[in-house]
């Protein structure tokens, strides 16, 4: 049977023969993927902290109501506590937004700001860093950030604009 590529597996696979995280991301282009991958789960607890709040939010009553009425396990969730986690997810969304865009640091740790290996880790950001701190081409480096600002501002506004038709805030419409 033929291992798919991105399968659990092969995840397993590179955390078996990795002993450091320097080990894995210098040798293939796939393990420095896989290691970024890894990186960047890591760096989901925050996220999950605010989802945590979220749902302690929910009143146990609107829970209660809704098993009197009948709903069950499933509907409970995707009427009650999905909606009121709107906001939450809104607001998880925008910093996961904003903070994939910058992702700049385990990129360049990882290739040592070569974005190497056969530049696997070669982010826009760490591009960025190579023309305006190595090249010393300081012009260009500050059009691409006003270029990487200007993608960060209109995927945040389209995101605040379709927030209107699946955030939830509690008010009748």
């Amino acid at each position: 049977m033929h291992e798919e590529e991105g399968s659990p597996a092969t995840l397993a696979k590179f955390s078996s023969r990795c002993a450091t995280v320097s080990e894995c991301s210098t040798t293939l282009p796939v393990d420095a993927l896989y290691t970024l991958i890894v990186l960047n789960l890591w760096a989901f607890g925050s996220g999950m902290i605010i989802f945590l709040a979220g749902l302690r939010q929910i009143p146990h009553e609107l829970y209660e109501a809704a098993q009197i009425d009948g709903a069950g396990r499933w509907s409970r969730f995707w009427r009650v506590t999905l909606p009121l986690l709107t906001p939450v997810l809104f607001f998880n969304a925008v910093l996961g937004l904003v903070a994939g865009f910058q992702a700049f640091t385990s990129a360049y740790v990882i290739s040592n700001g070569t974005g190497g290996p056969a530049d696997a880790t070669l982010l826009y950001q760490v591009y960025l860093y190579q023309r305006g701190f190595v090249n010393l081409n300081m012009g260009y480096a500050c059009a691409m950030a006003w270029v990487l600002l200007t993608v960060i501002a209109v995927c945040t506004g389209v995101l605040f604009w379709s927030s209107r038709f699946w955030v939830f805030y509690g008010e009748d419409r």
